[in-house]
């Protein structure tokens, strides 16, 4: 598996051939490097609404991560497990019929927020996935 390194300036991830990255949309509408998608197959940012694939949230030491775990449907925990240098706690759901594994983990003073689009249409991903245990494992704050 080849995998990419991509750094912003504030995450760190490796990205597997055949994925693809582009910035998620903050709360005022901008392109954030805060929020970063990875899809598989993924060609164009249109992709993210036909593919599976995940997002990567970072919350700084001055940022609230709030849970939201309540508004999802089926909700199942996982057991935390250690990936990379974090602790990874989450669980699976469902939202508006589509299936996620939702994953958090502290590092230093920062949080880092995992959801992963397990499924959408045809294409398929899963956590067990070697790709996507790699990109996780990689996940780090630039420094």
């Amino acid at each position: 598996m080849i995998l990419q390194p991509f750094d912003n300036g504030i995450l760190r991830v490796l990205v597997p051939e055949g994925w693809k990255h582009f910035y998620g949309i903050d709360s005022d509408g901008k392109a954030s490097p805060k929020k970063l998608h990875i899809y598989k197959d993924a060609q164009t940012e249109l992709d993210i609404f036909s593919k599976a694939g995940i997002t990567v949230i970072f919350y700084g030491k001055d940022e609230i991560y709030v849970p939201v775990k309540f508004l999802y449907d089926n909700v199942q925990d996982l057991e935390p497990f250690f990936c990379g240098n974090n602790l990874w706690n989450g669980y699976t759901c469902t939202s508006f019929g589509y299936p996620y594994t939702m994953l958090t983990a502290k590092a230093g003073d920062a949080t880092f927020q995992v959801i992963i689009l397990t499924q959408n249409g045809e294409n398929k991903i899963s956590l067990n996935d070697a790709d996507v245990w790699a990109i996780i494992e990689s996940i780090a704050e630039s420094k």
